[in-house]
């Protein structure tokens, strides 16, 4: 996997645009790997076997009875017959995060015959196939697909009259929804160690898709931003989840952990004027009820024009009002989930950013180097040009995934914070700067979406704390083929620009908005050492000078 190298960067390779593949999601992919390290994952080998096969790994609780499912016709068994409206159930187990994602992607059937599709169910013995009750079950994991087999027996808790261990359809000949659950369990390390869980890392798991997710405590994001946020990836299709904060259980019906999706929002005014925002918010499950301010029998209501009366006809099943500032003031995240980035559109014409380009990398020994030593961390460099991608040298959207590779479903995060500098080339090296806002974040992954103009850029990756090992994996998205993207030695010279910013001197107030480099370096006669040492004159000298009369003038208002 990956691409050649080239003679400039050593060992290190150059990834060209003819790498770029389409996969079944309608995404063309190429994949680029730096890492000097394999990754210690082992995956599943298929089992072989000519009789009925049971699982050693995942075997039945010895407080549930089982039985064997015997699927002979997988897809007619096992596919949604009604992917609208999807009734799904949770079984003993606590995975209503896991029935949450789920849900939303029925209506997506070749993504659920990639997760579980029509195969290893039967062997070839003596000329004749044989049923062995291997069920095939995929999951997304750190830039790729892994296999998981399950056998086809279905776990219930024993004198129980027949309560599942796994999610179940309504229907209870579909049994894709409990064999998926099977396989989550399987490649997580058994039952419980798939109870509780985020909306964002499950869809990422499923999908290969990203995530935006928000902490609403720590984030610093303005609740505007975020409401805009969310209207416009609901507008363009991308699941929107929210889950329960633990301080909050039991405030309003609300109960800790429960998951949720935001379906619709409203922008209302009352007859007052007063401006509000309303979120349709579905439970999966409809456990939830609830009891606060815009709850469907609300007096709240009273308060808006008649033309807002059909909001509430548009609540189904399931499902309730909530005021957006209760979404802030109680729930613990919003996560934004989707195959490829949320952007703006441009005007009429839809963004899409179907080329992503796949970047393996790790933090290691040196380039462990943490927020304290900023730029001895990896580097890359990619390029926009400016023929075919972007017309008069306008923005374009791009959209980079920074993931860290995680040892556990829920733990093991460290704080990743994913930078991106503008970049000019000159003789003696580089001149960068950074682009945009950037914020620490405790996830497994982070995103960030820009608008970039043609030219060249570099990207850093870091963790916040120096010497954290581990791999991580970039995912660019872009609408074109990216041309080439470099590995940027530690030996390449860097000189690191800051933003601009007005500099106040008594009356006056200037904007730093010009640069000019002078590139030297200290040899032998000309390294006099600090300004307290005996030589320190012989330190090389530059003579600047700064003019006069209109020109200065013009600068400082």
């Amino acid at each position: 996997m990956g691409c050649s190298a080239t003679k400039e960067e050593g060992t290190r390779p150059v990834c060209s645009a003819d790498r770029y593949k389409l996969n079944f999601l309608g995404i063309y992919e190429s994949f680029w790997d730096v890492r000097e390290t394999s990754d210690i994952f082992k995956p599943q080998v298929p089992p072989r076997c000519i009789q009925l096969w049971d699982d050693p790994v995942l075997p039945t609780p010895r407080d549930c009875q089982s039985f064997r499912a015997r699927i002979e016709g997988v897809h007619s068994l096992l596919l949604c017959k009604d992917p609208t409206q999807p009734d799904l159930n949770q079984g003993e187990l606590d995975t209503s995060y896991l029935l949450t994602v789920i849900e939303k992607l029925t209506s997506q059937t070749n993504l659920i015959k990639h997760l579980i599709p029509n195969d290893a169910l039967w062997e070839v013995h003596k000329k004749q196939e044989v049923y062995v009750g291997v069920v095939h079950c995929r999951v997304w994991r750190a830039g790729g697909w892994v296999d998981v087999y399950v056998d086809d027996s279905v776990p219930s808790v024993a004198n129980s009259g027949g309560i599942r261990l796994l999610s179940y359809c309504h229907d209870k000949d579909e049994l894709w929804l409990t064999f998926i659950e099977k396989a989550w369990a399987r490649f997580w390390g058994g039952y419980t160690s798939i109870e509780y869980g985020y909306i964002h890392d499950t869809y990422l798991s499923l999908t290969g898709g990203v995530y935006d997710a928000i902490h609403l405590e720590k984030t610093r994001l303005k609740p505007g931003d975020i409401y805009f946020r969310i209207r416009r990836a609901i507008s363009q299709g991308a699941i929107v989840g929210c889950a329960v904060s633990r301080k909050h259980d039991g405030v309003y019906g609300l109960t800790a952990g429960d998951t949720f999706t935001i379906e619709e929002t409203y922008q209302v005014h009352t007859q007052r004027g007063k401006e509000i925002h309303l979120l349709r918010i579905r439970d999966p499950l409809g456990y939830t009820l609830w009891k606060g301010p815009w709850n469907l029998n609300g007096n709240e209501w009273a308060s808006l024009p008649p033309e807002h009366g059909d909001i509430l006809t548009s609540v189904n099943d399931q499902e309730f009002i909530m005021a957006f500032r209760d979404v802030i003031a109680y729930m613990e995240y919003v996560c934004i989930c989707s195959l490829t980035p949320v952007v703006d559109q441009d005007g009429n014409k839809p963004v899409q950013l179907r080329y992503c380009t796949h970047v393996f990398g790790e933090w290691l020994g040196k380039t462990a180097a943490g927020s304290k030593k900023l730029l001895d961390n990896p580097k890359f460099s990619f390029t926009i040009p400016s023929r075919g991608f972007s017309k008069d040298q306008a923005p374009v959207s791009v959209g980079v995934s920074l993931l860290q590779f995680c040892k556990d479903r829920l733990e093991d995060r460290v704080p990743i914070t994913l930078r991106i500098f503008k970049a000019r080339q000159q003789k003696q090296g580089m001149l960068i700067e950074e682009v945009g806002e950037t914020f620490e974040q405790g996830f497994q992954q982070t995103l960030r979406t820009l608008r970039l103009r043609p030219g060249r850029y570099m990207i850093l990756p870091h963790t916040a704390k120096m010497n954290t090992e581990r791999h991580f994996l970039l995912r660019l998205y872009t609408e074109f083929p990216l041309k080439s993207i470099k590995w940027i030695p530690s030996t390449e010279p860097l000189l690191l620009l800051k933003e601009d910013k007005p500099l106040n001197l008594k009356d006056l107030k200037c904007t730093l908005d010009c640069c000019e480099e002078v590139w030297g370096r200290w040899t032998e006669g000309l390294q006099g050492g600090y300004i307290y040492d005996r030589d320190f004159d012989l330190n090389p000298q530059i003579d600047i000078s700064v003019p006069e009369g209109d020109r200065t003038r013009r600068q400082c208002s």
